[in-house]
């Protein structure tokens, strides 16, 4: 499934990557979860209609992430850190509008 995803490409902190984009609820629900590479510029955005609060779980993920939660204006407003199965939720209590999720190396 992951394949099949348009793929976009988004300067961060000086370096190019190339995200696949999840845009249906069931897309962004698989995220990356069962993937077990990445290139080092890889990852996936999540796109939303709306600016809120996001959680996100990554109890089924195989990778350590970077996880940015950004707002309309294109600034992030938090980034965290997830590991590998890992079972506590990240939250984002500022609204945002997109969530991008890159290989932490």
């Amino acid at each position: 499934m992951l394949h099949e995803l348009p793929v976009i490409s988004i300067p961060i902190s000086g370096k190019v990557y190339n995200l696949y984009v999840a845009q249906t609820e069931a897309q962004k629900m698989q995220g990356l979860s069962g993937v077990d590479y990445l290139p080092n510029n890889g990852g996936m955005i999540f796109v939303y209609d709306d600016e809120k609060p996001r959680t996100f779980q990554f109890r089924d993920t195989l990778l350590p992430l970077k996880v940015y939660f950004i707002g309309s204006n294109g600034k992030v407003l938090q980034k965290s850190f997830s590991s590998q199965g890992q079972q506590s939720l990240i939250h984002c209590r500022f609204p945002c509008r997109w969530v991008i999720e890159v290989l932490n190396v």
